[in-house]
C-alpha cells in the first residue's frame, strides 16, 4: 500500500481464490477493483496526457502508466532494452513463433532486430522483424535466417532505444514507426548507486587545486569504529590526480589564474590512458 497520487491510498489488486493473478505487462486487470481504487476521487479530463512513473534498476525497469481515463497499467522489462524469447515449434527461416509474444501489442515488434543465439549465448544469426502477429505469437522476418531455428533456441529483440522508452511504447501500443504522443514522465534510477557500490563506473580522475592532492585521502577525523587498531579505509573512486595550478582566496578573488593550456595537456594524457571522467 502506498500513496503515489495526491496522497491517496492505493491498494494493489490481488487475485483471490479461484482467480487468475494479473500478469506483468497486461494492459489492464481482468476485474475492476484496481481501476476503481486508482480513479476514485480523481476526475481527469479525457484529453489529459498519459503519465508515467519509471524505475530503472540494474537488471529490470518497471514502468507504471496512468491512462487519460485514470486507469493504471504497468510493464516490466530488462534495463538493457533487450527482450529475450524462446523459439517454439512451427518456426522456420522466415518466421519465429513464441507463445510469450501473444500478450504484446499488435505490430509492436515491427522494425526490431532479431538476434538468434547459439547454445553459448553468442549471436548466431540476425534479421529484422517485418510484421508481428500477436494472435499467433509470430515474428515474420524481413530476410530469412541461414537455417531454420530449433525449438527451444533462444533469441533477442532489440532496437537501440533505452528501456524506459521501450516500456512507454509498449504501454501505449506504439510501434517504432509511430511518434510518441505528448506525455508526462517521472524517472528514477539506482544505476548510479549500483555503479558506486560495484565500482563498475567510468574510470575517473580527480582535478584539484595544486597542493591538495591528498585531501580526499586524508578525509576527516571521523572514527566510526573508535577502538579498531587496524583501520581499513575504502579505496577512492578516482585512480589519478591532476593538481591544477591555480588558487582562489576565501572571498573568491583569483590569487593565481588557472593555466588552462597546461591543464588541457594533462587531461589529454589521462584520456590516452583510458580515463573517461
Amino acid at each position: 500500500m502506498f500513496r503515489p497520487f495526491g496522497g491517496r491510498i492505493f491498494r494493489p489488486w490481488r487475485a483471490g481464490r479461484g482467480e487468475a493473478a494479473w500478469p506483468l505487462g497486461r494492459l489492464q486487470p481482468p476485474q475492476q477493483p484496481l481501476a476503481q481504487a486508482v480513479t476514485l476521487g480523481h476526475t481527469r479530463p479525457m484529453h489529459a496526457p498519459w503519465e508515467f512513473w519509471i524505475d530503472v534498476g540494474g537488471t529490470f525497469t518497471d514502468c507504471i502508466g496512468r491512462r487519460p481515463d485514470g486507469v493504471l497499467v504497468r510493464h516490466k522489462l530488462l534495463s538493457s532494452g533487450i527482450t529475450p524469447g524462446t523459439v517454439a515449434a512451427g518456426s522456420d527461416a522466415w518466421r519465429i513463433v513464441d507463445d510469450a509474444r501473444r500478450t504484446d501489442p499488435p505490430q509492436f515488434w515491427n522494425g526490431f532486430e532479431l538476434r538468434l543465439l547459439d547454445q553459448a549465448g553468442n549471436i548466431a544469426a540476425t534479421s529484422r522483424v517485418a510484421h508481428f502477429d500477436p494472435q499467433q505469437g509470430t515474428l515474420h522476418l524481413a530476410a530469412p535466417l541461414p537455417s531454420a531455428p530449433s525449438p527451444g533456441q533462444r533469441y533477442e529483440l532489440c532496437c537501440g532505444l533505452e528501456a524506459p522508452v521501450i516500456g512507454i511504447r509498449w504501454l501505449l501500443a506504439c510501434p517504432l514507426e509511430q511518434d510518441l504522443p505528448p506525455c508526462s514522465v517521472r524517472l528514477g534510477t539506482t544505476r548510479g548507486t549500483n555503479a558506486l557500490l560495484t565500482r563498475r563506473g567510468a574510470r575517473t580522475a580527480l582535478v584539484i587545486t595544486k597542493g591538495f592532492a591528498d585531501a580526499l585521502h586524508i578525509g576527516y577525523q571521523n572514527r566510526p569504529r573508535l577502538f579498531d587498531l587496524d583501520i581499513c579505509k575504502p579505496q577512492p573512486l578516482f585512480e589519478a590526480v591532476i593538481e591544477a595550478d591555480e588558487r582562489l582566496a576565501a572571498d573568491g578573488t583569483v590569487l593565481r589564474p588557472l593555466d588552462e593550456a597546461a591543464l588541457a595537456r594533462e587531461l589529454a594524457a589521462l584520456r590516452r590512458r583510458g580515463i573517461e571522467s
